[in-house]
Formats: C-alpha cells, structure tokens, sequence
C-alpha cells in the first residue's frame, strides 16, 4: 500500500506544474488538474463533469483570442524590439530620444511617443506574466515586486517563457527590466481587460 504524500508537498508540485504547463501544453496541464483534485472525488461522474467543464473553457477562450486585431506580441520580432527598447531605457538608462534614433527612427515627439508607447504594451505583457500569488509585496499588487521574487528558476522560466525575455543568459538585466516594468503595466492591462469584458458583454470598444 502506498504511503499517503505530503498535502504541503503536492500543493507545491502542483503549483510548478502550473506554472510551467498552464500556457505552453495545455493538454498535460488539463491532466495534472484532474490527477489533483481526483483524490479529492469518489464520484466519477463529477470527475467527468469537471473534465468537460475544463475543455469547453478552454475551447471558448480559444474563440475569444481570435477575435479583433491580433497583439503586437504576437510577433516575435515586435517582442524582440521592445526588449532591445526596454534594455537600453532600464539596464543602460539611455534617453528616449538616443533610444528613438538608436531604432532607426528621427527623435520627433511623435516617433518618441511611439516608442514608449512600445514599452507600455510591453509592460502590459510582463505584468500578465506575473503569477498573482506570492510575487507582490503584501497589498501592494500591481505597484511593488518582492525583491526576491524573481530569484526562482521556475518563475524565470515561466517569465521568460511568457516574455521572450533571456534571463538564462541575463537573470540580473531581466530581474532588473521586470522589476521596473511590471508595476508600469498593470493600468493598461486592466483597461485590456475591461475591454475584453465589454466585448463579451455586447458591448463595443
């Protein structure tokens, strides 16, 4: 008979798995779910139920991102030049009309809007990318990291994954890009957000 594990443990695991599968094999992460809370449930029909449930979210979600104009960060060459702008304005601390003319363009006000108006949709990705739990300094979400957050090797991986940003090969230039821009994109991730919820409703943009 098998030894009973560790509740403590299992939470943990389960919350890795999470973050490394939820976004990049859903159908592993789907399985790890019902493996969790199996334990938990002896009817098999309410097991089911959950299955379905799970799948038919996931399939409505799947809609929902075909809608509109797909984000800038949905290329990979647009993430590559918001970093490269996000490193030169955070690690290098270069000014954003030597940032402007570094990327080719003339340091107009216009051009210089653009730019950081790059970095603000970039910051919008960096602060999805951050698990709610346990990254914010208490009661102050979405305006203060824990210095100490961004030291764990799963939530690199998962930030990078999310990001594109190297902290394999940077830990310390990423740490220092996240820290600076996540508090920056939580208000346009929230009127993302409410966007999407007026959508869904009926509503228009």
């Amino acid at each position: 008979m098998n030894a009973p594990r560790d509740e403590s443990l299992q939470d943990e695991s389960f919350r890795t798995l999470c973050m490394v599968y939820g976004d990049f094999n859903r159908p592993v992460f789907l399985e790890e779910i019902l493996h969790f809370i199996s334990s938990a449930i002896t009817n098999k029909a309410e097991l089911e139920s959950i299955r379905n449930a799970v799948q038919e979210r996931a399939k409505r979600l799947e809609k929902q991102g075909r809608r509109g104009r797909p984000r800038a960060w949905k290329s990979g060459d647009w993430t590559q030049k918001a970093i490269t702008v996000a490193y030169r304005r955070r690690v290098l601390d270069w000014s954003w009309p030597k940032i402007t003319e570094s990327i080719g363009m003339k340091p107009t006000k216009p051009n210089i809007r653009t730019v950081q108006r790059q970095e603000v949709l970039f910051a919008e990705l960096v602060f999805n990318a951050i698990p709610a739990v346990g990254f914010w300094e208490t009661g102050q979400v979405g305006t203060k990291l824990r210095g100490t957050a961004l030291d764990n090797r799963t939530a690199q991986m998962w930030i990078q994954g999310k990001t594109g940003l190297p902290f394999v090969d940077r830990p310390a230039e990423c740490k220092k890009i996240v820290l600076a821009l996540a508090p920056l994109g939580m208000k346009p991730a929230t009127d993302s957000w409410l966007r999407e919820t007026n959508l869904l409703a009926g509503g228009k943009k």
